[in-house]
Order: structure tokens, then C-alpha cells, then sequence
């Protein structure tokens, strides 16, 4: 049994074109490109899968189900999911979005249900299903603006990224850990082309080491999840110089 943190109606489901669609879909809004978008879409790279299975359809009529569900720590990345990509999915959208958590695990998730949501996405580049085997990628939409580049790239380390103390050294990394070969290459090259220097990619995993480079990377870049922002200042990186 689910642990929800919201309730909503029986019919929830069926209202948001999800679980059991009639058919008749509640309109959402379909924003324009922006950095809202692009960040929320480093989210869905990251963090996020979307599900797209239709059971039957006819001219007017298709039932099945359409979601997209984005997962974190229940501990770590609350705050974070709950304060600021749910606000955002509703901003952009204009969608309700659940929120939940695993029965016996640390994790949690947001989802909405919703065909047209789904079928938006896809026409953006995020195809549904298995994003290792669709070999998803930052989209050329994205890649040709540098505002929207560094949103989607926030986006993607606010899910997959990391900030650590090296053991035993004064010094620290900021690691992005992903196992889509695809994505790692773009994100590689991206940072690169924002004149950020870091590793090549080890195994499935990507180093910002060099305190110059990651002052570049906080003042570019930075944070929104809140796990990343108390490393941070814990580590005293906000701070310049960096010691």
C-alpha cells in the first residue's frame, strides 16, 4: 500500500486523462520554451520517467495509461521535490501532481496522469519508456540556447548529481552519476562548451574537481535542491576564495 501525502478524488484519475481514461481530457497549458522548461525537462532526464500504454483508442475515444513520475529520498530530497518541482510542473502545465512514497523504501515520487502531458513531452524529445534504451538526450532545443542549456543542466545535477568531501584532502567534487552513455556525453560536452572544465567520464560517472572549475560551476549553474545547497555551504564553497 501506497504511503499517500495527498489525497484527492476517486475519479482523480480519470479527470487528469490517466489511469482508466475516458477520453475526454482536461486541457493542460502547453508553455512556450523557457528556462522553467528546460530545467524541468534536465528533472525528467534525470530523476523522472514517463509511461505511455494505450489499451485500446478510437476516433474520439482512448483509454490507457499516460504519466510521468519523477522519484527522490524521501529523507534527502523532499524539500526539493515537494517545494519546488511540484510548483513547477504546475506552473508550466497547469496539472495537479501527486505525491508519494514507496511502501518499506526511502523513496518517494511525484507523478501526474496525463495524455496530453505525455504526448507534449514526446514532442520535445522525451520519448516514454525506457530511457536507457530510447538513449534519451539534451535536445537540440535546448543545446542552441545557452540560458536554457544551463537550466536543463541545473535540472540534471539537482537529480543525479552529487557534492562530497575527497577523504582524507582539502579539497572537494561536485560528481554527476548517470548510465545513459548518451546523456553523460551531452552533459560532458555541454559543460565543456560553458568553458567549465572537468573529467572524462569514468565508468558512469562525471568529476568537477578543480576549485576554479567549481566556483565556475556554482556561479553558473548552481543548485536548487536544497540536499546540494547545505553541502555546499557546509563545505563552504559559497564562499570566495574557496578554502
Amino acid at each position: 500500500m501506497l504511503y499517500i501525502l495527498e489525497k484527492r478524488s476517486e475519479n482523480w484519475g480519470k479527470i487528469k486523462g490517466g489511469i482508466n481514461s475516458s477520453g475526454r481530457l482536461k486541457q493542460i497549458s502547453f508553455p512556450e520554451d523557457s528556462m522553467h522548461l528546460a530545467e524541468f525537462y534536465g528533472v525528467m532526464l534525470g530523476d523522472g520517467n514517463s509511461h505511455k500504454v494505450n489499451f485500446y483508442k478510437s476516433r474520439n475515444y482512448k483509454r490507457g495509461v499516460y504519466r510521468i513520475r519523477i522519484v527522490g529520498d524521501a529523507n534527502l530530497d523532499k524539500s526539493y521535490l515537494v517545494h519546488y518541482v511540484k510548483p513547477l510542473i504546475e506552473g508550466l502545465f497547469s496539472i495537479d501532481v501527486l505525491v508519494g512514497r514507496f511502501k518499506n523504501t526511502n523513496a518517494m515520487y511525484l507523478e501526474s496522469y496525463s495524455l496530453e502531458l505525455v504526448d507534449f513531452l514526446e514532442k520535445k524529445g522525451f520519448k516514454p519508456g525506457n530511457k536507457i534504451k530510447n538513449k534519451l538526450e539534451i535536445p537540440k532545443w535546448i543545446k542552441d540556447n545557452k540560458k536554457y542549456l544551463i537550466s536543463c543542466i541545473r535540472g540534471l545535477y539537482d537529480t543525479d548529481g552529487s557534492v562530497y568531501k575527497l577523504t582524507n584532502q582539502n579539497s572537494h567534487q561536485i560528481c554527476f552519476t548517470n548510465v545513459n552513455k548518451v546523456l553523460m556525453n551531452d552533459v560532458r560536452n555541454s559543460l565543456l562548451g560553458l568553458g567549465i572544465n572537468c573529467s572524462k567520464i569514468s565508468n558512469k560517472d562525471l568529476y568537477i574537481t578543480r576549485k576554479s572549475e567549481l566556483r565556475k560551476f556554482l556561479k553558473l549553474i548552481g543548485f536548487n535542491n536544497l540536499r546540494h545547497l547545505n553541502r555546499v555551504k557546509m563545505f563552504g564553497l559559497n564562499k570566495s576564495p574557496m578554502v
